[in-house]
């Protein structure tokens, strides 16, 4: 056998081998430098900011970092203060006054009053919730102390993406062997979806969880920063968004034998979601992403399943890598792209 083409088949070996040990290390911190990585993108534009400003990039990235943990992470543990204090309050009037089982029995005595014909049985269903809870707290609980850790790494992770980000992006744009063109059509759709998707449905979560938020509180349902704060991440998942939210603020009111203020507050989320929804929705989100909401719906439940929380974020992500792949390989074949994905970005 010729030498020349056993060194090209050990080499192969050897780098295939390097490879799979490279990702087997690197797993356990895939979701951080993942997440690392998109906060990197969203922070770019202010990154080149500042490093026209004060010239030298160490100092760059880390006033970015800073921006980053003053606009995204302060804000974030603040309102993660406020969320705990009122779920423990929730959990806590649960355990005491059986608040959730005596709910769940007027549901049932309500639902059989609408639908005679069907059985209803909630109560019980409550009481194994509520007994599960404990549990659940613990698990939170370590949760919480290892994410401490991973947020440390976070902020590495992001000084490292801002400050050589550039240059690991024209290296692996050179090293992926496709022509530079389709290597920069799909940097430029992740790129773009990110932003879509983050920025988007950031300032949609958060303008819905006000609205919900303020319109709970008016409307006196209990625990409104709680359930305001939910209606944030429920925006990600197009058939229910915060209409989950209100709809069970609705009945929440109906079933306490409030219906003016249920109707009210219907009144409140009904139009208030639907300016939202047809005004900022277009303005904020646009064609930046161009998954249908099917996909998005299935991405963003599939990634929760398999990464958890992170892969509310990440699947999205993944749907509009493929998207792009499937637009390069129809270029590549010279073929007419019929999947549009993103434009490129400048």
């Amino acid at each position: 056998m010729d030498s020349s083409l056993v060194r090209k088949y050990f080499f192969s070996a050897l780098l295939f081998v390097a490879i799979g040990l490279g990702l087997l290390i690197f797993f356990p911190f895939l979701k951080i430098i993942a997440l690392a990585a998109v906060f990197s993108v969203l922070f770019h534009p202010l990154y080149r900011v500042l490093h026209r400003w004060v010239k030298f990039p160490t100092l760059a990235a880390f006033l970015t970092l800073l921006c980053f943990v003053i606009i995204i992470c302060i804000p974030v543990y603040f309102g993660s203060i406020v969320f705990i204090h009122q779920a423990t309050s929730l959990y806590q009037s649960l355990i005491t006054n059986g608040a959730l089982v005596a709910s769940a029995h007027q549901l049932s005595v309500w639902l059989h009053h609408v639908f005679p014909s069907v059985s209803f049985n909630l109560q019980d269903r409550a009481t194994a919730i509520v007994a599960s809870l404990p549990a659940t707290a613990g698990v939170i609980l370590t949760t919480t102390l290892a994410s401490a850790l991973y947020f440390i790494f976070l902020l590495i992770s992001m000084f490292y993406f801002l400050k050589d980000g550039s240059a690991w992006k024209e290296a692996l744009i050179e090293l992926v062997p496709l022509s530079n063109d389709s290597n920069r059509h799909i940097i430029a759709a992740l790129q773009r979806s990110i932003n879509g998707i983050f920025k988007g449905y950031l300032i949609m979560g958060i303008t819905q969880g006000l609205v919900n938020g303020l319109g709970l509180y008016l409307f006196h349902v209990p625990h409104a920063v709680l359930w305001g704060a939910l209606s944030v991440f429920l925006i990600v998942i197009p058939p229910l968004g915060s209409g989950a939210i209100s709809i069970s603020a609705v009945t929440y009111l109906l079933i306490t034998h409030h219906p003016g203020l249920a109707v009210g507050y219907a009144v409140w989320a009904i139009i208030f979601s639907t300016t939202i929804n047809n005004v900022l929705n277009p303005y904020v989100v646009g064609k930046q992403i161009a998954i249908h909401p099917l996909l998005v719906l299935f991405s963003v439940l599939g990634g929760l399943s398999l990464m958890g929380p992170i892969g509310i974020l990440i699947g999205p992500l993944v749907v509009s890598f493929i998207y792009a792949l499937i637009s390069v390989y129809k270029t590549e074949m010279g073929m007419p792209i019929m999947v549009t994905v993103t434009e490129s970005v400048k």
